[in-house]
C-alpha cells in the first residue's frame, strides 16, 4: 500500500496529470499575432483550448467611404458625408460620423475616398434571369460568372431567381441569399376562362376553410370537444393560397392590356390581397382602378406596344405610363426590356442599363426622386426585404454603389459596388471598363479602338487591323 502510495505522489509531482500540480511549459514571452490585443498574454493553466478559441472575438470589418454626396433614397442627400459601414452593416452615416482608426482593436479598414463620387444604395433587379443559379441559388450560382460581373458593373447588388431573392456576392456564397417564397404566382388570363374559374374556386375553397376555422375557435370557447374542420387537402397550391388570402405572402400576375389589368384587379379586391401587377403597359388607361385595388407594377418604360384600333378608347404604350401610375400613388419597380445580361454588345437595354431604364421614365414625366426609388426601396418592399437593402440607413446591410456622377446621367459609370460591406465590384482592377474615363472625366478623351479583337492579331496606332 506504501508503495502505491508513493508511486502516486511521484505521479502528480513529475507532471504526468496535467493540470493538477504541474503548471505546464513556460509561457512565451510574446503574444502571438493571431491573438487580438485584449487577449492576456498568458493563459491560466486549467483552462482548456476549446475555452480559449470560444473566448478570442473576430475582428470588425470596416468600409468607410468619406466626402461623398450620398442619396439615402428615404431620407435627405448628404453632402460631403461620411458612411460606416462595420461587419457588413450601415454602422455610422452623416458628416460627423466616426471613422475608426487602423489600429482600433486590430479592426480591419477599407476607406475609399469619395471627394466629387456619389453613393447610392445597391439597385434592387425585381425581375431578373442568367444571374444567379436555379433554386436554390445558394447550390448552384456561380459567384465568379462574367454575367455577375457585368450586372456588379451596373450597380445591381439585389436580383430574383425563381422565387428566391439573392445578393450579388461575388466571389462568395456567404450571406447569400436574402429571402425565397417571394410571390404567389397567378395566372389569370381571358383566353382561358377554364384556369380563371378554377382559380376563383380555389380561393372560395381557401376563403370558406378560413370562416370554418374562425367559427370553430368561437365554438371551441364554449365547447372544448368541438371538431376542427378537416385541412389534410390544405396542400401545395392551398397552401399558397391560405397564406395569400391571410395577407403573409404577395400575389403577381402578368397583365398588359386594360382589360387584363382590370380584371386582375377585380380579382384582389374581391379576395383582398396583396398584388404585383407585371407588365401593366396600359396602365396609364386605367391608374385610378389600380389605385383603388391597391396594387403594385413592375413597369418597362421603353417596352412599345401598338395602339388598338379597333377599340375607342385609349391603348397601347404610353411614355407618360410610369409617371401616371406614381402620381395615382401605385408603387413602382422598373426593369429594362432584358431580365439578363446581353452579352453580344452593350444595347442598353439589359440588366446592365436599369439606370438607363429610370432615367427614360423620367423623360415621361416621372420625378428624379421617384425614378431612383423604384430601383431601390420600392422593388425592395415588393420582395419583402426593406429591412435590409433598398436605402442608405443605419443598420441596414452594407449594400452600395459608388458612382462618378448621377446615376440617372447616361454618362455615369460606377466605380464601386460593396456587397455585404464587402467590395464586390471595383472598375480599376477589373479590365470591362477600366479603360472608359479612368478618372470619371465627361470630357474625357475616347479610348483606343481595338477592334476587331482577333487571337493573335495586333492593332496599329491608327487602330485598324493589322494582317
Amino acid at each position: 500500500m506504501n508503495r502505491f502510495r508513493l508511486i502516486a505522489t511521484w505521479v502528480l509531482t513529475a507532471g504526468l496529470v496535467p493540470g493538477v500540480l504541474w503548471a505546464g511549459p513556460p509561457q512565451p514571452s510574446t503574444q502571438p499575432t493571431s491573438q487580438p490585443t485584449s487577449q492576456p498574454t498568458s493563459a491560466p493553466a486549467t483552462q482548456p483550448a476549446e475555452e480559449e478559441d470560444a473566448e478570442e472575438k473576430p475582428e470588425d470589418k470596416y468600409l468607410v467611404i468619406t466626402n461623398a454626396r450620398i442619396h439615402t433614397i428615404t431620407g435627405s442627400v448628404l453632402h460631403d458625408a461620411t458612411v460606416v459601414c462595420r461587419n457588413g452593416r450601415i454602422h455610422g452615416l452623416g458628416p460627423d460620423a466616426v471613422i475608426p482608426g487602423e489600429d482600433e482593436d486590430g479592426a480591419e479598414v477599407v476607406t475609399i475616398d469619395g471627394t466629387g463620387l456619389f453613393v447610392y444604395p445597391g439597385l434592387v433587379a425585381a425581375l431578373s434571369a442568367g444571374i444567379l443559379g436555379s433554386e436554390p441559388p445558394s447550390d448552384s450560382t456561380n459567384v465568379f460568372s462574367l454575367q455577375m460581373t457585368i450586372a456588379l458593373a451596373g450597380g445591381v447588388t439585389t436580383a430574383v431567381t425563381g422565387n428566391t431573392a439573392a445578393k450579388l456576392t461575388f466571389g462568395t456564397l456567404e450571406d447569400h441569399v436574402l429571402k425565397d417564397k417571394l410571390f404567389v404566382r397567378l395566372s389569370y388570363a381571358s383566353r382561358s376562362p377554364a384556369a380563371k374559374r378554377t382559380l376563383r374556386q380555389d380561393l372560395d375553397k381557401v376563403r370558406d376553410y378560413i370562416r370554418d376555422l374562425e367559427a370553430h375557435q368561437r365554438q371551441k370557447a364554449r365547447e372544448p370537444d368541438a371538431e376542427e374542420p378537416d385541412k389534410e387537402w390544405l396542400k401545395g397550391k392551398y397552401q399558397d393560397y391560405l397564406a395569400l388570402l391571410r395577407g403573409e405572402r404577395t400575389a403577381i400576375c402578368n397583365a398588359n392590356t386594360a382589360h387584363q389589368i382590370t380584371e386582375v384587379c377585380d380579382l384582389a379586391r374581391a379576395y383582398n390581397f396583396r398584388l404585383v401587377i407585371s407588365g401593366a403597359v396600359e396602365g396609364w388607361t386605367v391608374a385610378p382602378r389600380m389605385s383603388r385595388a391597391n396594387v403594385s407594377a413592375i413597369v418597362t418604360p421603353r417596352r412599345r406596344r401598338g395602339d388598338d384600333q379597333r377599340l375607342n378608347r385609349p391603348t397601347g404604350w404610353s411614355i407618360t405610363n410610369a409617371a401616371t401610375l406614381y402620381d395615382h400613388g401605385i408603387p413602382l419597380a422598373i426593369v429594362p426590356p432584358s431580365s439578363s445580361v446581353t452579352l453580344w454588345g452593350l444595347a442598353g437595354r439589359d440588366l446592365l442599363h436599369m439606370n438607363m431604364e429610370a432615367a427614360f421614365a423620367v423623360r415621361g414625366g416621372l420625378t428624379n426622386q421617384a425614378a431612383l426609388e423604384a430601383v431601390t426601396i420600392s422593388p425592395a418592399r415588393m420582395l419583402g426585404v426593406d429591412h435590409r437593402v433598398g436605402s442608405i440607413e443605419i443598420g441596414k446591410d452594407a449594400d452600395l454603389i459608388v458612382c462618378d456622377g448621377d446615376l440617372l446621367h447616361y454618362m455615369t459609370q460606377v466605380r464601386y459596388s460593396i456587397v455585404n460591406g464587402r467590395i464586390a465590384y471595383d472598375k480599376t482592377a477589373d479590365t470591362l471598363f477600366d479603360h472608359i474615363r479612368p478618372d470619371g472625366e465627361l470630357d474625357a478623351p475616347p479610348p483606343d479602338d481595338h477592334w476587331p479583337r482577333r487571337l493573335g492579331s495586333d492593332v496599329g496606332d491608327d487602330g485598324l487591323l493589322i494582317e
